[in-house]
């Protein structure tokens, strides 16, 4: 029932299985004797301290930006939730799990789908958020969905029972979805994908939400083909006094970093285009680097260590590239002392480019990892394409059907790892976990506000106790 204790490790090996699909469903059949689809949607209750926990995940982050990271948690219960990946990954390990294992996202959240742009420059939606993937259960990534639409759904203000029959939708969704999957070839899962155009024709097909979605991609469409570096040269750099190129501070959240800090990072910018693909390590070679500015971004990384490099090409043209911090597992953060945490997380960055070109249909061919400070990074395109929908603008049945395609896309994630097969054994015959989930969802929801609660109180005592 509980998991063993053992560290995550993203040890690969776990999802090599030598068996043909067919065993590996007769495997997940077996997994489905030994924990019911009724246990796996029995909510055990939580007895851990919510504010402790946070707190020694924030131990290793930029103090000085804790408290606009706080401003930001404490907005609303679904921006908190979005904060604390650590508080549902503990509670995770202590409810009934399928131990199927496979690569999951491991923040799901429905704030992390998104569009970004394919190396041909098509608009691809899907997951975008990949810090705290590792090797784990398939029921792990659904839930977060899942308690995300509650929390997003009363934030609309759609009633309860809206929100239930959206909920319900979610698991019926990513059991067909699963089930889809399971047909297709190993080809056509690793090429398929939600490119915008051919979501745009399937929402066509359905009746309700279709005018409505099908705007909101059009003014996406035309909004992200001016998101590049270009446009953020224009809103975030001047020219300083010696003629030089220099990112804007705004401190706290945008700052120019130490000397020692630089050379650092000039240091981890060399041992990542020595090591990302061979034709963007040429291409790099056009460019010199202008200026790198610390710059927080979100509110789950806020407080991390993140910065931004300016690249200028010879010719003239610029490229914006986002050094993230790859954070050790926030669950092995709760467990392990700090420096051993983050001893155990030097390979977070290949971890998370891992897992984010297994798990998207198409990556930023500037993705790659590096390491410098003691600590782990990897490194991508800042804002090149990126979009998403806000959730707070859309109408119910929008909102309905957004979830659904987080569903499908979710499913079809899953089942890039040789084990889902597994995962469609486990769900053969079992719709009551249709609503089995959406009761799991709605007491869990209900921890998140009492996290919640507890979390502001604890911020109002020592705002009392400072003053």
């Amino acid at each position: 029932m509980i998991d063993s204790g053992k560290l995550d490790i993203f040890d690969l090996k776990k999802i090599k299985i030598n068996r043909t699909a067919k065993e590996l469903e007769d495997a997940g059949k077996e997994s489905q004797s030994k924990v019911s689809s009724a246990q796996l949607a029995a909510f055990i209750p939580v007895h851990r301290d919510p504010v402790a926990a946070i707190q020694k995940t924030e131990s290793k982050m930029i103090q000085e930006l804790l408290p606009l990271r706080h401003e930001r948690m404490l907005a609303s219960k679904f921006a908190f939730f979005r904060g604390t990946a650590e508080l549902m990954e503990q509670d995770l390990k202590n409810q009934y799990q399928s131990h199927i294992p496979l690569v999951i996202c491991g923040d799901s959240h429905v704030n992390n789908y998104g569009f970004y742009a394919s190396p041909e420059r098509q608009l691809i939606f899907g997951l975008n958020d990949f810090d705290e993937s590792r090797i784990g259960n398939w029921e792990s990534d659904l839930k977060r969905l899942l308690v995300s639409a509650r929390l997003a759904g009363e934030e609309n203000g759609f009633s309860s029972a809206q929100i239930d029959d959206v909920l319900y939708l979610i698991t019926k969704t990513y059991r067909h979805s699963v089930k889809r999957n399971s047909k297709l070839s190993l080809f056509d899962r690793l090429y398929s994908s939600y490119e915008i155009h051919d979501l745009m024709a399937a929402i066509d097909t359905m009746k309700s939400s279709a005018n409505q979605m099908n705007e909101i991609f059009h003014k996406i469409t035309k909004k992200s083909a001016r998101s590049n570096s270009e446009q953020i040269v224009k809103k975030m750099t001047e020219t300083d006094e010696n003629g030089n190129l220099r990112f804007i501070e705004n401190a706290p959240r945008a700052k120019h970093v130490s000397a020692q800090k630089y050379a650092e990072i000039l240091e981890g910018f060399s041992h990542y285009r020595d090591n990302v693909r061979q034709d963007i390590r040429i291409f790099l070679g056009n460019f010199s680097i202008s200026d790198i500015i610390r710059y927080s971004v979100g509110i789950g990384s806020f407080g991390t260590r993140c910065y931004l490099i300016l690249l200028i090409g010879n010719e003239g043209s610029h490229l914006v590239l986002q050094v993230k911090e790859a954070m050790p597992l926030r669950y092995n953060l709760l467990r392990l002392p700090i420096a051993e945490a983050i001893k155990n997380g030097t390979m977070a960055g290949r971890r998370i480019v891992t897992a984010q070109r297994t798990l998207q249909s198409s990556s930023d061919p500037f993705l790659g990892s590096t390491a410098f400070g003691g600590r782990s990074y990897y490194i991508r395109q800042f804002r090149d394409m990126k979009e998403s929908i806000k959730m707070e603008k859309l109408d119910y049945e929008s909102f309905n059907l957004y979830c659904q395609i987080c569903s499908s896309l979710l499913a079809m994630a899953h089942f890039q790892s040789p084990t889902a097969p597994m995962i469609r054994g486990y769900l053969k015959g079992q719709k009551k976990l249709d609503e089995g989930f959406v009761e799991w969802t709605n007491s869990y929801a209900q921890q998140v506000a009492n996290d919640y609660e507890a979390f502001r109180t604890s911020l109002q005592t020592n705002k009392k106790l400072s003053n």
